[in-house]
């Protein structure tokens, strides 16, 4: 029978094509990696790899054994992570790939409540790039993502479940230009410098006719702004220092609002909201901390939903009587 230790070792001296850097990729000794691979040599009756000048170059049979070892692996890792699975959650872990918004609008929040409950619990949260992210769910490398569902329109093998739609409102600095004028058009708002993450292509046509700033990936169709950053927290950092704007809605810039750091502008484009939720492989079984995250989410993502709705109706009554008091008072007709 063979042992699958062993075959992973294989298939990490392939990798590396050198039995001191798999050895070290391995955490044990040179000597110990060749006595593994001679052994499974022997049971196999095979050669499996020669040594060359360019380094290890696995024989025809090793090319075989190389072909068939990954997928028995994954399989295992498999099994193992389903016998996880149905332990609970006290003993689980959980891997997440999130957007730039939803990490700053309920991730964080939705991991500390599930945490508080089930300290032994392992999570791993990665915020890159949304298309790497895409990939690792399909490649099984992450569990469960909530990102912008646009990147999954049409991936039959992909499960999804939108969350809220968050407006966004553009901001800026307290003091700057715009925060006193009253009338307002995107193509004003972004005659200055704007500071964002990446758009996606449902909106990004529209920002960049609009902007004239900034460009298109050609790979992804994203919309890339002229100050291209990777959160909502550098943004907010950038646009607090210098001239330029951001967009993000109420909830994520309103504690600048309130220490007066940062001015909401009164104007509201409707196409400009979030567009995220949960996307996960639809033939796989989700863990139970998987499903226990995506219920605190969906409380997070309520109460930012309702805490963003009660500052937009606030705000909105601001601007609306701001405007019926800066507006001339009609002459009283002659009775």
């Amino acid at each position: 029978m063979l042992d699958l230790r062993l075959l992973h070792q294989a298939l990490t001296l392939a990798r590396h094509r050198n039995f001191a850097r798999a050895a070290e990729a391995l955490h044990m000794t040179q000597p110990a990696l060749s006595r593994s691979i001679a052994g499974l040599e022997a049971t196999l009756g095979e050669k499996l790899f020669n040594r060359t000048r360019q380094g290890v170059e696995p024989t025809s049979f090793g090319q075989m054994l190389l072909k068939r070892a990954k997928p028995l692996l994954d399989d295992a890792a498999e099994l193992e992570r389903d016998f996880r699975l149905m332990r609970g959650l006290d003993i689980g872990e959980l891997r997440v790939g999130a957007g730039a918004y939803p990490a700053e609008l309920s991730i964080g929040r939705a991991a500390g409540r599930l945490m508080g409950r089930h300290p032994g619990l392992r999570i791993e949260v990665t915020i890159t790039d949304l298309r790497a992210i895409v990939a690792a769910v399909i490649e099984r490398k992450i569990d469960l993502a909530v990102i912008e569902l646009s990147l999954v329109e049409g991936e039959a093998r992909i499960a999804t479940e939108e969350l809220p739609r968050h407006p966004g409102y553009f901001y800026c600095r307290t003091g700057h230009p715009l925060a006193a004028e009253k009338t307002l058009t995107m193509e004003r708002i972004l005659a200055f410098p704007f500071a964002g993450t990446r758009m996606p292509r449902r909106v990004a046509e529209s920002f960049l006719q609009i902007a004239r700033a900034g460009s298109i990936d050609p790979d992804s169709g994203d919309y890339l702004p002229p100050i291209k950053v990777d959160s909502i927290r550098i943004a907010k950092d950038v646009v607090m220092r210098s001239d330029a704007v951001g967009v993000a809605p109420l909830s994520m810039i309103a504690q600048e609002m309130r220490s007066g750091q940062l001015v909401a502008l009164a104007l509201r484009v409707p196409w400009m909201s979030t567009g995220y939720g949960f996307a996960y492989l639809g033939d796989r079984m989700l863990s139970p901390a998987a499903e226990a995250f995506m219920t605190e989410v969906r409380s997070a993502e309520a109460e930012q939903f309702a805490e963003s709705t009660a500052l937009t109706a606030s705000f909105e009554h601001l601007r609306a009587s701001s405007a019926k008091a800066a507006s001339p008072a009609r002459p009283r007709s002659a009775r």
